[in-house]
């Protein structure tokens, strides 16, 4: 009884450590994706340009409610850390065009680069996004640091920056 009670301790202890081994693996997340892509002004894109700043991504659509209503939170996002580094990618799903794309951008005055996932290849780079709003923000290590899906909390997102070192404007 003893000797099985021993072995059951044993291997739950062994199992906790492996699984906190392979959990915090040096501390770090999931890495952002090894990826390119263009914007809706042509623009070439590779995500590990962005090495070495924060970057903040931003799943949406046109259609999103939910999208609409944090554009003002991420307008003064743009405003109070692009300036320090933070940059900011907008990623549409693959429903909409790129004409809704750029009439939003005129008519709410986007300041942040917008892409279109033509094909979904990007959400499904980033563990198969299908629902927006849904925000990653990438440390400057490349280390994904937050995913958060819904309606955007500027303060949290305001918190992280600033651990990172970034202050707003």
């Amino acid at each position: 009884m003893k000797s099985t009670s021993r072995l059951l301790t044993y291997t739950v202890s062994i199992a906790l450590v492996l699984f906190l081994v392979f959990w915090f693996r040096d501390g770090q997340g999931p890495k952002m994706p090894d990826i390119s892509f263009t914007d809706i002004d042509g623009q070439t894109h590779q995500l590990a340009d962005y090495l070495g700043q924060p970057v903040l991504m931003i799943f949406w659509a046109t259609d999103c409610p939910g999208c609409i209503q944090e554009i003002p939170d991420l307008q003064k996002l743009y405003a109070d850390y692009v300036p320090q580094g933070l940059s900011m990618l907008s990623i549409a799903l693959p429903h909409d065009t790129p004409e809704h794309l750029k009439a939003m951008r005129a008519e709410r005055s986007l300041p942040y680069a917008i892409v279109w996932d033509q094909d979904g290849s990007i959400g499904r780079a980033f563990d198969n996004v299908r629902v927006t709003p849904t925000h990653f923000l990438i440390a400057p290590n490349g280390e994904i640091v937050m995913r958060k899906i819904g309606v955007l909390d500027r303060q949290v997102i305001e918190n992280r920056l600033n651990r990172m070192g970034l202050q707003p404007a």
